[in-house]
């Protein structure tokens, strides 16, 4: 299976759409809402996506001041799923994040760390990107609105990929046994999405 089809199947519909959908649409089971700053709960023994970021961290990234957390658990197979909303106050500069963690303790699970080898270093994953650098070097193609193949990122956590195409995409951070994601709203252009979605990772990563 091509990873970066695999990974927007498995979070872009479940996560991204928190960008996209007012706060009373957010496909979600169990939601919460919290004032900004307040104490977050915990998942499982694990921390929640909402205590990954400070309002100050989103604001300063986003230039808008975070109105409101909004927090949401799904059972993802073995994957407990743990996604944060930081509503800003232009909602389109909103931030979505999410924290994947074991929802089990058996070793067979498909665990985040698994899911992630299996997604990001699988070896039809190898092959796909072999493939796709070689027809680059023949004939490069302009880029369109397609999932590319995952870029690596360096410098975050145990690894990280950014996954996207120029108008959307979040960055994914490995560390331990958990993975997060990162997407930010209202920014245009790619690069600059990335660097804000860096930034913002190298918070998240001190406190997993």
């Amino acid at each position: 299976m091509n990873c970066s089809y695999a990974i927007r199947f498995m979070f872009c519909g479940l996560i991204l759409c928190t960008i996209a959908l007012p706060a009373r649409q957010m496909p979600s089971r169990s939601l919460q809402k919290r004032k900004s700053g307040d104490a977050a709960t915990s998942v499982s023994g694990k921390k929640d996506a909402c205590i990954l970021l400070t309002s100050a961290e989103v604001e300063a990234v986003q230039g808008e001041p975070v109105k409101e957390t909004k927090a949401s658990v799904q059972l993802n197979g073995e994957m407990l799923v743990s996604e944060c909303l930081f509503h800003t106050t232009n909602f389109s500069k909103s931030v979505s994040v999410a924290l994947a963690v074991p929802a089990s303790a058996k070793p067979s699970a498909l665990a985040p760390r698994k899911f992630w080898q299996k997604q990001f270093h699988a070896p039809d994953v190898e092959e796909d990107k072999m493939r796709a650098a070689g027809k680059k070097a023949q004939k490069p193609e302009p880029e369109d609105e397609e999932a590319r193949e995952p870029r690596r990122i360096e410098g975050l956590g145990e690894e990280a990929y950014w996954v996207g195409t120029p108008i959307t995409g979040a960055l994914y951070v490995l560390q331990g046994d958990d993975f997060v994601r990162i997407s930010v709203g209202g920014v245009g252009e790619e690069s600059v999405r990335i660097e804000k979605s860096k930034i913002l990772a190298r918070a998240v990563v001190k406190r997993l």
